[in-house]
């Protein structure tokens, strides 16, 4: 029986997410880090926090710190999650609104998965429709707009959402 892409858009992450996963520490090095994704041939690493998801790095991230640098310091945090039971069609929405690449996938406090966009991609799952470009609530751009879970979703710029972390009293 063939699939169609509806089809396909209504499985769950479960189906197709990857279980071998990645982790580092906040203090690990970023050249460290850098080897592992490599050595490995992978995109995003998962970073733990005495066995507590507390970020996640990327690739684009590693690339742009300094090699002495902490993970901690390059990680994105918090992090967006789904569970096993999330459509894939929600996780590429997911995705596409957040402008990330892939969801770590949780039960409960557990780590059981992740599921990325290349395996979306792989799946047969895009997005029918360009998604028209967001105006930053902030300043009216488009450029660089995303919604972050640290300023309540609303969509902002990478501009705004910098100013917006240095006036959060809890942002370290």
């Amino acid at each position: 029986m063939d699939l169609t892409s509806e089809d396909v858009g209504s499985c769950c992450v479960a189906e197709i997410m990857g279980t071998e996963l990645y982790t580092l520490t906040p203090d690990t090095v970023v050249a460290s880090a850098k080897r592992l994704a490599r050595e490995n041939g992978i995109e995003h690493l998962l970073v733990l926090d005495n066995g507590t998801l507390t970020g996640i790095v990327c690739g684009e991230d590693l690339r742009s710190a300094a090699r002495d640098a902490l993970v901690g310091e390059c990680m994105s945090s918090p992090v967006l999650c789904v569970g096993p039971d999330t459509t894939l069609q929600d996780a590429v929405e997911i995705m596409a609104e957040n402008d990330i690449g892939c969801l770590p996938v949780v039960t409960g406090a557990f780590l059981v998965g992740m599921i990325t966009m290349e395996a979306l991609t792989s799946a047969g799952l895009t997005e029918d429709e360009p998604v028209a470009a967001e105006k930053c609530v902030a300043c009216a751009t488009t450029a660089g707009v995303r919604r972050d879970p640290r300023a309540g979703c609303l969509p902002l710029c990478t501009d705004c959402l910098g100013r917006t972390a240095a006036l959060d009293p809890l942002a370290d």
